[in-house]
């Protein structure tokens, strides 16, 4: 089927702000359901480049749907000031781009919503603000809570990601090419290209960088978890949406968690899927039919097709160690939290089913910020990183052992230091050695008892630090050893604590430290 696009069409909002979109159009225009999206990342960036269409569009419009791509305010070729996914400039975008696509002589008035990352934020907040049209969404990969999935994870700063993903947006703020002066919109562009130098020579002339991060300096220096992030987090409210919602993720994302707990705490009617991503190895498992799933998804709610897709599987996932994909009747799964014991051992900690006795002798951990760990590039294979760390690994399994959802690890410890950072990796461990990761997890010591109001710690004192490990989906095969490596740092994934510091990991009988995991039967 030949798709007609119509491009840089600006799309008004509330403010008067445009919004540039490309909108795809079958051949021949009758009525249509719309499928919308709203990305920081330019609309047709990728795609223009290899001269094809935006990931999913031919499939869309095939099946009868219009869909309609619009650059993020102060990106792309958009009009206005870009700032954390608009949360302050633009919080009612989606509502209104929703809406005046509605509007259109070839609209049905049904509208559904994709996005991938920043696409998958500005979906919930559009579903949050709730625009009459919308009917559906599919939101892949995205925070539940801003603080806790995404910024700072048990209260450590998430480095790499946060400062990395910063930089990385300044090419859809900066003044871009408007093209050719007879394409669409051609003055209009030229103005935001205009507009953009302008303010970056205003901020020259002030003595500010020229690139408009503020929004990145504001968000690093909110430590603690205060009203600011309270009033973001998504998963506080996703009770209040209504409409179908796709929940796509990947295990060991930097949103899985948030994947997860939104689906949790959403009470509309919902499906979720869950891919290997990064974590996946010697097998190609394709993507499990998620595309499928997500034609489905709008033909059902956006169109009225009666294909049952509501009456599938509660959530489908990469249960890792199997090396394919499960169907579950939903998420999370009944799980009996199972306590592996820290113990002293020869050379490495040993983990086990046994509680510690009284006087097994504690490890030593010393946290220099003028040398951090290194975070490892290979995640397939952990044991360089391990090497600098403390390791506590189970004697070979005597049978499968299957892990759906968080894992926790319970530290007994002390530290000379008033601050210290818990960085925690869970590893499978096969017949040859080889140490895969399966997620990680973190907690600033301050935090030990609040993220609202931290405190020193006080040199000596033994605490109990309950430190978070992100969801999985594993087997544990038989004959495979379970590891969680315990560290001060892991740089640049997180942020470098910087005080220097020598801790003591107690494992005892009064201070028995575990690793507790969510086992399915």
């Amino acid at each position: 089927m030949k798709v007609r696009v119509e491009k840089d069409l600006y799309i008004p909002m509330r403010d008067g702000v445009g919004l540039a979109a490309d909108v795809y159009f079958p051949a021949e225009v009758t009525r249509h359901a719309a499928i919308v999206s709203m990305t920081p990342y330019r609309k047709d960036q990728e795609s223009a480049a290899a001269g094809t269409l935006p990931e999913g569009v031919r499939e869309f419009v095939e099946a009868g749907f219009v869909v309609a791509i619009a650059d993020a305010r102060g990106t792309g070729y958009s009009e206005g000031v870009y700032d954390y996914y608009n949360l302050r400039g633009g919080p009612l975008d989606g509502y209104d781009l929703v809406e005046w696509i509605a509007a259109q002589p070839w609209s049905t008035g049904r509208v559904g919503m994709t996005g991938v990352s920043a696409g998958a934020v500005y979906c919930y907040l559009t579903a949050l603000s709730a625009p009459p049209h919308l009917v559906a969404i599919c939101a892949n990969m995205h925070p539940g809570d801003f603080y806790f999935d995404q910024w700072r994870i048990g209260g450590v700063f998430r480095w790499d990601s946060r400062v990395g993903w910063a930089m990385t947006i300044g090419g859809s703020t900066a003044p871009l090419d408007p093209g050719d002066p007879a394409s669409a919109s051609y003055e209009r562009k030229r103005a935001v290209r205009d507009a953009r130098l302008r303010r970056a020579g205003e901020r020259m002339v002030e003595g500010r960088g020229i690139v408009d991060l503020d929004w990145l300096t504001d968000m690093y220096r909110r430590a603690d978890y205060d009203a600011f992030w309270k009033e973001r987090s998504f998963v506080a409210r996703a009770s209040t949406i209504t409409v179908p919602t796709l929940h796509g993720g990947v295990w060991y994302d930097h949103f899985i968690r948030g994947t997860l707990t939104s689906h949790e705490a959403i009470e509309a009617p919902k499906r979720l899927f869950v891919a290997p991503g990064d974590l996946v190895s010697d097998v190609d498992p394709a993507d499990g039919g998620f595309a499928q799933l997500t034609l489905a998804w709008f033909e059902r709610f956006a169109q009225g097709v009666d294909n049952g897709v509501e009456n599938g599987p509660g959530a489908r996932v990469y249960l890792l160690g199997a090396e394919n994909y499960i169907d579950l009747a939903e998420w999370p799964v009944p799980t009996t939290p199972t306590q592996f014991y820290l113990h002293a051992g020869s050379g490495a900690g040993r983990l086990a089913a046994e509680p510690p006795v009284a006087g097994e002798s504690a490890d030593v951990l010393e946290h220099d910020p003028e040398a951090p760990h290194r975070t490892p590039a290979d995640v397939s294979d952990q044991r360089d990183f391990e090497a600098a760390c403390l390791t506590f690994t189970s004697e070979p399994l005597a049978e499968d052992l299957t892990v759906l959802g968080a894992s926790r690890l319970v530290l007994y410890a002390t530290t000379d230091a008033p601050d210290v950072d818990w960085c925690i990796r869970l590893c499978d461990v096969d017949e040859s050695g080889r140490s895969r990761l399966l997620n990680t997890g973190a907690l600033k010591g301050t935090h030990v008892e609040s993220h609202e109001h931290p405190s020193a710690l006080e040199a000596g004192r033994v605490y109990r630090f309950e430190i978070e490990i992100w969801a999985i989906a594993n087997l544990f095969r038989a004959g495979h050893r379970i590891r969680v490596v315990v560290s001060n740092s892991d740089h640049p994934f997180f942020e470098v604590n910087p005080h220097p510091s020598r801790n003591r990991v107690l494992h005892d009988s009064e201070h028995p430290s575990s690793l507790v995991l969510a086992v399915h039967r």
